[in-house]
């Protein structure tokens, strides 16, 4: 008998899940913030949740990751580089994730550098993940401030920190997720972004680099061997001098090129157990089956995602929970 209501609750969850189109998602987007924390906590089938993981938005990426954060990049956020007009490299640099370019078609310097992930030039991922790199640019920049001009040689919490114009790194930032590991950290900057020789950004009490989005007016240049850490999104250019390194973190640059020289970037979410393609829009992103333990709780998430809470666990089609 509790196998019977257990493929009815089966059937209709699937039923839920299969009638959410991909322009529904497209138009609504991810939940975040209250409405991501509330669908989960009712497992619900929610359209933007049913067979997508973080990166679902285009089905493409080595896979960028969980959480908050990934959400905001949907079809972006498997890339490690992403440019506008050309992507150049010096040295051997390291990147750990995708790269991405449209409409350029100049990708130069893999080798000497290495690409763990896989090269997109005017392709379908790409011209997908632009505007979603586009609609979360637009999405970040319009949130209001918490703090204004902050001092970015310091600790800091989650929060919206605003620059009217530029921002300067000096020496060290840690940002303090304070147990929280869906804390955000967004720095609003005006114009340029720019980091000291040897400056670092590091993450405790739970911050995850995921989280951390840095949207730039113009520009940003990271200075020699700066240990950076976060999404940097600038709206023209970004150059990473000799030996800086974004640990955990993307290169973005809406309309312009990204320099690199023998630096070392690496996605967020590559190499994750969490890593993928994202779900394909058809729900499949939760494996053939999607098999309740005995709580009768729903996790919404395929592709990239685990979001376990201790009543929610996400599996694939090949998993038996036997006869509860």
């Amino acid at each position: 008998m509790r196998k019977f209501f257990g493929l009815l609750t089966l059937a209709f969850v699937a039923f839920g899940c299969s009638s959410n189109s991909n322009s529904d998602r497209s138009i609504m987007g991810p939940p975040t913030g209250a409405a991501l924390s509330s669908a989960m906590a009712a497992g619900t089938t929610d359209p933007a949740l049913c067979g997508k993981g973080d990166n679902g938005g285009s089905g493409g990426g080595s896979g960028g990751g969980s959480g908050v954060g990934s959400a905001l990049l949907k079809g972006a956020a498997g890339f490690a580089v992403f440019a506008a007009s050309t992507i150049t490299n010096t040295g051997p640099s390291v990147v750990n994730g995708d790269i991405g370019l449209t409409p350029g078609s100049s990708v130069t310097g893999f080798p000497p550098g290495t690409l763990t992930g896989t090269l997109h030039i005017n392709d379908a991922v790409t011209a997908q993940a632009k505007l979603d790199l586009q609609a979360a640019f637009t999405d970040l920049v319009g949130r209001p401030c918490t703090t204004v001009a902050p001092n970015l040689d310091s600790t800091l919490g989650p929060g919206v920190y605003c620059f009217s114009t530029s921002a300067q790194l000096n020496t060290a930032l840690v940002l303090d997720g304070q147990g929280n590991p869906n804390s955000l950290f967004i720095f609003q900057i005006g114009s340029t972004l720019t980091t000291a020789s040897n400056s670092s950004v590091t993450l405790i009490n739970g911050a995850s680099a995921g989280n951390v989005f840095w949207v730039v007016g113009s520009s940003a240049t990271l200075g020699t061997n700066t240990a950076f850490q976060g999404t940097i999104i600038a709206y023209s250019s970004i150059t990473m001098t000799t030996g800086a390194s974004l640990t955990n973190g993307r290169a973005m640059a809406l309309n312009a090129a990204v320099t690199l020289d023998s630096n070392s970037i690496t996605n967020p979410g590559a190499g994750s157990a969490g890593g993928g393609g994202g779900g394909n829009g058809n729900g499949n992103g939760h494996g053939k089956h999607h098999k309740h333990h005995k709580h009768g709780k729903h996790g919404g998430h395929g592709g990239d995602d685990d979001h376990g809470d201790g009543d929610r666990d996400h599996h694939d089609g090949d998993d038996d929970h036997g006869d509860d």
